[in-house]
């Protein structure tokens, strides 16, 4: 009988620092399993600018056991991801981000849960080594995000996590130019699990993430679960019109009443300010979820391929 395959995917943009440790990390961490298991360690460089792409071509010439694709442009992490768990042959699927704030040792206890029944076994960040203002932004975010969306988004999970076959494949069927994975996996339904843990620093290099990446990633996650932004833009304008009409009856009164009328000049120039202030919110809003729109009916792939290396050997 044969043995059963483990896919493990990573990500890579300018990580020339971190690929040989993940790499060996990945190995050692196998081998613990090998009595059972094969693997393959399947890399997807987003065209790094760096160092990266060299690497990569050294580390799969000397292990078949690793694959690669490079892309033909840095075409962000969340299509990079969806592409690369495609390109995976494995009975599960295992994703860890290359600069090891996750740790590769955690695979062998996803391994045993998948052994279990379960379909999908994620980390949950209960903590993580980063400075409060940003640790703090991202809590706020996963609530916020959970209250709003109407389906489930579970707070402080990433993308590391492991997924069964059966999982693949149903993502596969998903036609979604920007994808959110982190609420269609969990939105999937079968049986999930997850396992708290504490996210490390950063081993070496910078992060590509930023604090606008950071809030265009959480806009997507609201936006493709959930229409409640229109909803609430809907609400919004009705108090608002309900409010000006009541400050119309109410200056109209006092300027009947008072033998000093109040100058208005400074009150209405505020409350134009304040309406216009509204309106570019809600046109905001309503120009995302255009914008999603016109990226799915443009039907554009989904990330464009420039070289595979290891997969012909597959």
């Amino acid at each position: 009988m044969s043995k059963k395959i483990i896919s493990v995917f990573t990500p890579v943009y300018n990580e020339e620092e971190n690929i040989k440790i993940i790499y060996e990390e990945v190995k050692k961490v196998m081998s613990l399993v090998s009595d059972r298991y094969t693997y393959e360690h399947v890399f997807s460089d987003n065209a790094s600018q760096d160092n990266s792409r060299v690497i990569l071509k050294e580390i799969q010439a000397k292990d078949k056991d690793v694959k690669v694709i490079f892309l033909s442009r840095n075409f962000g992490i969340t299509k990079s991801s969806f592409n690369g768990i495609y390109r995976c042959n494995g009975d599960a699927v295992v994703q860890i981000d290359a600069d090891l704030q996750d740790s590769p040792k955690m695979i062998i206890d996803f391994i045993k849960l998948w052994e279990q029944g379960y379909k999908v076994v994620y980390g949950v960040r209960k903590d993580r080594d980063e400075f409060w203002l940003m640790k703090t932004i991202r809590k706020l975010f996963y609530r916020l995000a959970e209250k709003l969306c109407d389906e489930v988004l579970i707070p402080d999970v990433g993308e590391f996590r492991l997924m069964d076959r059966r999982i693949v494949e149903e993502l596969k069927k998903i036609k979604n130019y920007n994808p959110y994975l982190r609420g269609i996996v969990a939105n999937l339904g079968f049986k999930q699990i997850g396992i708290p843990y504490m996210r490390d620093r950063r081993l070496h290099g910078k992060t590509s993430s930023n604090i606008f990446k950071l809030i265009d990633y959480g806009m997507n996650g609201i936006i493709s679960h959930s229409s409640i932004l229109l909803k609430l833009s809907g609400i919004a304008g009705i108090f608002l019109a309900m409010l000006s009409f009541v400050l119309i009856v109410v200056y109209a009164a006092i300027k009947i009443i008072s033998k000093t009328p109040p100058s208005g000049a400074t009150t209405i120039i505020i409350f134009i300010l304040f309406f216009a202030a509204m309106q570019m919110i809600f046109l905001g809003i309503i120009g995302e979820y255009v914008a999603k729109i016109f990226d799915q009916s443009v039907s554009r792939p989904l990330v464009i391929e420039e070289e595979l290396l290891g997969f012909n050997d597959a």
